[in-house]
């Protein structure tokens, strides 16, 4: 009985030294950075109909503009979940938790006649930078850009 409860002892405290980390998922409705645009707010993009000037009356003025690529990007981050840690060693110790992030952006392509060609709300890889993300998103376009992207950030 007292071998059980020894090894039991070292097993926590080797759990303790290594650490460990725990996610669990939530629901999206804490907002963890800008102002998120909902499917409903999207009903009036009409491609070839709506204009810039129409999308920033609705929306306001896009966090990032892509001029070369006539493209608006719109973006907010959302809590997918919540990360729980802890760590130890010695007689000392610590824990804590940490919102786990989505990146959202709406993304607008406009016409030579500044009109809507065409959106998408889209969720954005952390491991992939925001330039990357709209260069690839703007080369799935019909009008595809040589330039690199060089978004203005508002």
């Amino acid at each position: 009985m007292r071998l059980r409860l020894r090894v039991s002892l070292l097993l926590c405290t080797l759990a303790l030294q290594a650490g460990c980390m725990l996610p669990i998922p939530t629901q999206e409705r804490k907002v963890l950075a800008g102002k998120p645009v909902s499917e409903e707010q999207l009903a009036f993009l009409t491609p070839g109909v709506t204009t810039q000037r129409e999308v920033v009356d609705r929306l306001g003025q896009p966090d990032a503009i892509w001029e070369e690529a006539r493209l608006y990007a719109y973006d907010w981050v959302m809590r997918q979940g919540i990360l729980l840690w802890a760590i130890g060693g010695g007689y000392s110790g610590a824990a804590g938790m940490a919102d786990l992030p989505r990146n959202y952006l709406l993304l607008i392509q406009f016409d030579d006649d500044d009109r809507v060609q065409r959106f998408e709300r889209a969720v954005r890889s952390p491991l992939e930078s925001y330039g990357q993300f709209l260069e690839k998103w703007v080369a799935g376009s019909a009008t595809k850009s040589s330039e690199e992207p060089n978004p203005r950030r508002d």
